[in-house]
Parts: C-alpha cells; sequence; structure tokens
C-alpha cells in the first residue's frame, strides 16, 4: 500500500510544479446504450457451481470504431472477499458470439452503488461499420446485470454454459464504448503502452474518484501476464512527457517520473477470486488533507514478459494521471 503522505516528504520546488492541475475533462463514448440515465434492473446474476457467468450482448456501430475501453453501469454488493468483473468484446459467428478480440479485468468494490465501470482492452478492437459484434460480461455472481428496464434500444442477448452459446432474448443493455483509454473529469490516460510479446497490451486505469479522505482509492493494471510480477510506478510529476525506453523494446516508453515503485504480482484465477488473470491493483489512500488538492499523482505499470528479447524483458503500460480535489 503506498502511502500518499509519505510521498509530500520532497523538496518544496518539486513539489509545487506536482500541484500543476492537469486539464480536467471526460471523453464522451464513441458509442453508447441505454446510458442517459441510472435506471438499472433490480435483477442479480446467478452464483452456481459451474462457475463464473458470461453475458452478451450484440452491438452494430454504425460508424468504424477503434475501441480502447467499456464501461458498463453495474455493481456487486452481495458477495464478500475480493471478486471481479471482465469486460470483453467478441467478434460475430452467425448470430452469436465468436472469437475474444479484447478484454479487461476490474475489480469489485462492494461500497460502490450501482454505476459506470470497467476496464481498458488489452488491444485496440477496430469495428467496422454496420458490422455487430459482441460485448461479453464476465461476473462471479450475484452481480446487477447492467440492463435497463423499458429502455431505448434493445439488442440480442446471449449466455454461455460451459463452451456453449444460447439466447436469452433480448434486452436494453446500459454499454458505454470508448475510443480512447478510461478517463473522467479527475483522470485522464497519458502516454502510450507497449505490448507483450504474446500480443496483451498492459493498462492502467482506475474506476475511483481521487477526492481527498477516499481511503479506498486504488490504481487497478489488467492485461498483465498471468502471473508475472509488475511494478507500479509512481510519480508526481504532472509535466512529465513520454521519454523513450528503448531497453523495453523500441515501442515502450517510460510516461511518468518515479517517485515511488510498488512490486505487485499480477493474478492467475478468474473473476470469482481472490486473484484474476493479468490483474493487479494497488491501494493509495488519499488523506482529507485540504493541502493536497491539485496534486496530480501518476502510475504506470512495468509488466515482465517471458517472451521478450528485449534488454530488460518488460512491458510498459500507459500512465493514468489523477488530480485530487
Amino acid at each position: 500500500m503506498a502511502d500518499l503522505a509519505a510521498m509530500h516528504h520532497l523538496p518544496a520546488a518539486l513539489l509545487a510544479a506536482a500541484l500543476s492541475a492537469a486539464a480536467l475533462a471526460q471523453t464522451p463514448p464513441c458509442f453508447s446504450l441505454n446510458d442517459t440515465n441510472t435506471t438499472v434492473s433490480g435483477n442479480v446474476t446467478s452464483f452456481g457451481f459451474s462457475g463464473q457467468n458470461l453475458r452478451a450482448w450484440q452491438i452494430t456501430p454504425g460508424t468504424a470504431l477503434a475501441v480502447q475501453a467499456v464501461q458498463l453501469f453495474t455493481a456487486n454488493s452481495s458477495l464478500t472477499g475480493i471478486r471481479f468483473m471482465s469486460i470483453e468484446l467478441w467478434s460475430d459467428a452467425a448470430g452469436a458470439p465468436g472469437a475474444r478480440l479484447g478484454g479487461g479485468t476490474f475489480k469489485i468494490v462492494n461500497a460502490r452503488p450501482a454505476s459506470w465501470q470497467g476496464a481498458d482492452l488489452d488491444a485496440t478492437v477496430v469495428l467496422l461499420p454496420s458490422t455487430p459484434v459482441w460485448v461479453v460480461w464476465i461476473d462471479p455472481g450475484f452481480s446487477t446485470i447492467p440492463v435497463e428496464p423499458g429502455g431505448a434500444v434493445v439488442v440480442p442477448e446471449m449466455s454461455r454454459n460451459g463452451a456453449v452459446w444460447s439466447s436469452t432474448g433480448s434486452s436494453a443493455p446500459k454499454v458505454r464504448v470508448f475510443c480512447n483509454q478510461l478517463d473522467d473529469v479527475h483522470s485522464a490516460a497519458f502516454g502510450p503502452g507497449c505490448p507483450l510479446s504474446t500480443g496483451p497490451l498492459p493498462s492502467v486505469f482506475t474506476n475511483e474518484q481521487p477526492q481527498l479522505g477516499n481511503a479506498s482509492f486504488f490504481f487497478e493494471t489488467s492485461g498483465n501476464a498471468s502471473g508475472a510480477p509488475v511494478f507500479l510506478v509512481l510519480g508526481l510529476n504532472a509535466s512529465f512527457p513520454s521519454v523513450p525506453a528503448p531497453l523495453l523494446g523500441p515501442t515502450c516508453y517510460q510516461n511518468t517520473d518515479i517517485v515511488s515503485s510498488v512490486f505487485l504480482s499480477a493474478g492467475t484465477g478468474n473473476t470469482r477470486g481472490p486473484t484474476c488473470a493479468g490483474y493487479a491493483s494497488l491501494s493509495v489512500p488519499i488523506p482529507a488533507v485540504a493541502a493536497f488538492a491539485g496534486t496530480v499523482l501518476a502510475a504506470q505499470a512495468v509488466a515482465f514478459d517471458a517472451g521478450s528479447t528485449a534488454p530488460l524483458p518488460f512491458a510498459a503500460s500507459n500512465a493514468q494521471r489523477v488530480t485530487l480535489f
């Protein structure tokens, strides 16, 4: 667990530079369904002995999109312990989900009510005009189904039992698709990531608000190799540029200064926890100290890549910069 207060025992000049606030904006989704309100079904998924649940909705964008993140309006307040959700995009195969194109994982927070939450994808997924794809939601059970009763846009819905997809009719999913990595009014992705030798792209994001007094704030990283060591680098310089990191590979960059580095381990399990493949998180409690308002805190994941031929066999993610408020 990082100690934000301890990180501020720094030279005054460095701290002053860190206090320059980043631009505050949230990029609108490039495609969405039923996202103009917070009306959501009170139904929850089952918790069965067969394992995690897979549910899918067919979407058909009218224009070409290069998708980097997806959110659903959902919650889970019933399961105790560490659990997760995954969100993925799959191709269409004769009216059913075909092959996984990209996805990401985020951690369930029981205290978080139904809200827009999701993850960056581990690959940019290019959607073609008028070509259907499937948004696939994977959850551990007892999760709020992200469907709006009486929603304006109804699409085909399917669920999977074992390896077989079956139609469950149609519904109005509450989904947002982004052509950028996740951001919010107080957080923004910065700098490019570089993929693992096996293809997936690690990323760093957050579903939390970096509000003063939020003792539960945490950064999330997804898309790492299952079970791999991951270093989460923390910085405070809001003006730090992306710097080439050739020792990691020709397309890798350092996207934040280094004030602290924390060793993590990517998970190996599934959404039922206590770890999930390729996922790790770092708790960064934010103290209720008014003087910290405007401080920029950045995080970047550097993940071990056993198949890399670079001098340092690691892949680096984007940086996620948050502005305390």
